[in-house]
C-alpha cells in the first residue's frame, strides 16, 4: 500500500494552475492511467486544455466551475467530470480565498496503451 497525499505532492506550474504529475512517485511504475495534483490558486482558473486522453477530474477540495464543449458545470468537493477525448475545458475556482485541489486521471481512449497516456501526458496534456 502506498498513500499518495496532494499536500505533499513537489507542486510545478503547468496550464496556468500548479500541478504534481504522479511521476514523482517512486514504486508505481506499471500503473494502467496518467495522474496528477491539480491546485488552482484562489480567484483563478486554468489554462484552455485539450489532449487526445480521456480525463477525470475529481474534486477534492473547493469547488469548481468546469467549462467544457459550450457548457458549463459546477463540481463540488466529492464530485467528479469526465472530459472526453479532444474535449477543450478550463478549470475555474469559485472561492476568492482558498484553493481549489482536483485530482486528474487520464488515460488514452479505447484501443490506446494506457501507458502510453501517462507517458504522452509527461511531454504535455492533461489538466
Amino acid at each position: 500500500m502506498q498513500l499518495l497525499e496532494s499536500s505533499s505532492a513537489e507542486l510545478t506550474p503547468e496550464f496556468g494552475l500548479m500541478a504534481g504529475r504522479w511521476s514523482q512517485y517512486v514504486g508505481l511504475g506499471g500503473i494502467p492511467f496518467g495522474a496528477m495534483w491539480c491546485v488552482v490558486p484562489a480567484g483563478a482558473r486554468s489554462h484552455t486544455d485539450c489532449h487526445p486522453e480521456r480525463e477525470l477530474v475529481v474534486v477534492v477540495r473547493g469547488s469548481a466551475r468546469v467549462r467544457a464543449s459550450g457548457g458549463e458545470e459546477l463540481a463540488m468537493a466529492g464530485s467528479a467530470v469526465m472530459l472526453n477525448s479532444g474535449e477543450e475545458h478550463v478549470l475555474v475556482n469559485t472561492s476568492g480565498q482558498d484553493p481549489l485541489v482536483v485530482l486528474s486521471i487520464y488515460w488514452l481512449p479505447e484501443g490506446g496503451d494506457g501507458q502510453a497516456a501517462g507517458a504522452q501526458e509527461e511531454a504535455g496534456g492533461g489538466g
